[in-house]
């Protein structure tokens, strides 16, 4: 039988008191099973380790040598002991996930699948948002971690572009220009938009073309917290607006086109947090959305 790291504590403990008796008590154990134990390491050693007399024991100079390592070996035990234990706990829990309406994409479903299949203790709390919370409930605090789709407004949060995708002109089939390839949003400024209910004017202005308008204020036709409300104002002939060009593949049906607007800015996905709370199972969220960022991508604040 080998050295174990209870011979070493059984060691430990006689040289500290200095006597067996009082070692066994310390220890828990009785004091024939410890004098047996320490009488195995010193055969194992090859050399005595303790001088007995009728008071104690005394450390030979090998035993004085042989004390100062198996402290270190005990404490760098119980050390790595500690450690393994706070990874266990950094890695359950759960991390409250935050979704605005449109980052459900493939690139989303790739981060959280790998999250799981690394940290398969950690259960994960998605909450969806909509339109009225661009931040996914960042802002309020109520997640700790979310999937965005920056601009928007926000105070301080860490942001990490993960996805691009163009963005789309959503219009009636009967619309003027639904014959057409592709569309210059200028074209669609005489038409009502689509309005989010948020009091986001960054996020509000970036799906209105906002920066594309020349200071000319758009004409509203409605408002929506949500894509369904949008396409189905959209099939009527009552708005017109962006989105993302994923949208094509889940809303795709009869009266709607989808066609590509070729001179705004793209539609991104992006993983954000807010850097002085970041928990530890966000921190590893994080660490794996950035193996998939979009490539170029760096962080921002």
């Amino acid at each position: 039988m080998p050295v174990g790291l209870h011979h070493l504590r059984y060691f430990v403990a006689v040289a500290e008191e200095g006597n067996v008796s009082r070692a066994a008590d310390r220890l828990r154990i009785a004091q024939p099973s410890l004098s047996a134990q320490i009488k195995y390491l010193e055969r194992h050693v090859g050399t005595p380790l303790f001088l007995r007399n009728n008071r104690g024991v005394e450390l030979t100079r090998a035993g004085a040598l042989f004390l100062a390592d198996a402290r270190k070996s005990i404490k760098a035990a119980d050390a790595a002991v500690a450690a393994a234990r706070a990874a266990s706990h950094d890695e359950a829990g759960t991390l409250r996930v935050g979704f605005i309406v449109g980052t459900q994409v493939e690139p989303t479903s790739r981060i959280l699948s790998a999250f799981r299949q690394r940290y398969p203790a950690a259960t994960l709390e998605l909450t969806e948002c909509n339109f009225s919370d661009p931040s996914a409930g960042l802002n309020s605090g109520d997640v700790d971690i979310a999937f965005i789709m920056p601009p928007i407004s926000h105070n301080g949060l860490g942001i990490r572009e993960i996805y691009h995708v163009p963005r789309v002109a959503v219009i009636s089939a009967r619309h003027r220009l639904a014959g057409r390839a592709t569309i210059s949003v200028h074209e669609l400024f005489d038409d009502p938009w689509i309005v989010a209910e948020t009091s986001d004017t960054v996020c509000r202005d970036f799906w209105l073309a906002t920066g594309h308008r020349a200071g000319r204020p758009p004409k509203v036709g409605g408002t929506t917290k949500s894509i369904d409300k949008f396409i189905q104002l959209a099939v009527a002939g009552q708005v017109v607006g962006l989105a993302a060009a994923w949208v094509e593949d889940a809303f795709a049906r009869t009266g709607i086109r989808f066609i590509p607007v070729i001179d705004v800015e793209p539609a991104v996905t992006a993983i954000a947090w807010r850097p002085r709370s970041l928990t530890p199972l966000a921190e590893r969220l994080l660490t794996i959305a950035a193996e998939h960022s979009a490539p170029g991508a760096e962080p921002a604040s």
